[in-house]
């Protein structure tokens, strides 16, 4: 299991919520940019973290390509994809890197989708949501037998019932 956040801009407060939440626990915690926080930043440690288009701190990276439970993981933020107009550019660099699994922000918005078997996954936003679920938000993603499921949780840890996936 592993926990999927992004577009935080600037409240670490619930960044260190989720990562004390999930340390003991996750196999692995994401931060898909824009939380405008320096890369420096000790609440990194333990957390992988891309450079969003409200991060200019150019320690961060712009993607990652991670091995997380035997899955290829491909984390960015998605502005440099435009992923606002779909998921055609980075579904091109995802089959090109070999992802299983790739996450991106910057939408604000939940995204669970799957392409030519690569998992997409959005986790919305922990600090300002947009579109149909005005809910401050993150993911949860579990690998199972032949299946992923993928589980949103409000900032109080609780699962959002009508966004609970399984592909």
């Amino acid at each position: 299991m592993f926990v999927v956040m992004s577009d935080s801009h600037y409240d670490r407060e619930v960044i260190k919520s989720i990562k004390e939440k999930y340390q003991n626990t996750a196999s692995h915690i994401f931060h898909c940019g824009d939380s405008e926080l320096l890369s420096s930043d000790e609440i990194w440690n333990g957390i992988t973290v891309v450079a969003g288009n409200c991060d200019y701190d150019d320690g961060y990276p712009e993607y990652v390509l991670k091995e997380v439970e035997g899955k290829k993981v491909l984390i960015t933020h998605g502005h440099l994809f435009y992923v606002g107009l779909g998921l055609e550019h980075y579904s091109y660099f995802a089959e090109e890197k070999e992802a299983d699994i790739a996450l991106f922000g910057h939408i604000h918005r939940p995204v669970v989708q799957k392409i030519n078997n690569i998992v997409y996954v959005n986790p919305g936003s922990v600090a300002q949501p947009r579109g149909e679920y005005d809910i401050k938000m993150y993911a949860v993603i579990e690998i199972g037998e032949g299946q992923y499921n993928i589980s949103y949780h409000n900032l109080q840890h609780e699962p959002i019932p009508e966004l609970q996936f399984k592909l």
